[in-house]
């Protein structure tokens, strides 16, 4: 008997990841955003550096993906075409718009040694994202983020910015079109029941208000803390 391939059992394990974080997310009705990632150019900057360059450098976009990233967040990266999907759970397109943006900001400002070859990177992302999922099939939610990067004219807009482009999916796009609800109340509520009764009563001001917050929220506001605390970047806190 044969051991099986290590890919293959990395491709199991990453499959069973998803599956459980989207049925985490469909049971409790939470929202999913997945961001898709290619090199601009790919065939060109392959050619110019060679296809072993071309997997180290895919490597080291991947390990510099992981810091921006939660821990329960899921990064694959495909060897063949040279794509990386992160799954993004209990987060909505907004969270999900907020990370891309940062990542192109970020990766257009890096350069990268491969040998004599000093490389920089322009990347393209799409984003797609399901407010509350119908089902924990994944492969519906990730054929459909693949596919922007594959056909942008029909799936998706082109958001320029940092010589790198943002795709949006149909639903990422009409998701972050929905109004933001103001949140200068809510706010202005808080600090006064702070103030009224003090520091050691402000988790219990601040528990009704909190209570309320999806979950998705409540995740985010964890990463702000962390950052607070530590005084080191989460990656996450600003989506």
């Amino acid at each position: 008997m044969t051991s099986e391939p290590l890919q293959n059992r990395i491709e199991s394990h990453n499959q069973l990841a998803i599956q459980q974080a989207l049925s985490l997310c469909h049971r409790h009705q939470h929202p999913v955003s997945l961001l898709a990632l290619d090199v601009a150019e790919l065939d060109k900057l392959r050619a110019d550096i060679g296809e072993a360059r071309m997997e180290t450098l895919v490597s080291l976009l991947a390990e510099h993906l992981q810091q921006y990233k939660r821990c329960e967040d899921l990064l694959i990266t495909n060897a063949d075409n040279h794509v990386m999907l992160v799954v993004l759970p209990a987060t909505d397109v907004r969270g999900g718009h907020q990370l891309a943006k940062r990542l192109l900001s970020r990766f257009a400002s890096e350069e990268f040694q491969l040998d004599e070859f000093q490389v920089e990177v322009s990347l393209r992302i799409a984003l797609h994202g399901c407010e509350q999922l119908e089902s924990a099939d994944p492969y519906p939610l990730i054929d459909a983020t693949l596919a922007i990067l594959e056909s942008v004219g029909s799936l998706g807009s082109v958001e320029s910015g940092d010589d790198a482009q943002l795709l949006l999916s149909d639903q990422a796009r009409e998701a972050l079109n929905v109004p933001l609800e103001p949140t200068e109340t809510l706010t202005a509520n808080l600090l006064s029941q702070a103030r009224r009764k003090g520091d050691n009563e402000l988790l219990d001001a601040l528990k009704p208000a909190l209570s309320e917050l999806p979950e998705s929220e409540r995740m985010k506001l964890v990463d702000h803390l962390l950052d607070l605390s530590t005084g080191i970047g989460s990656g996450l806190s600003g989506h």
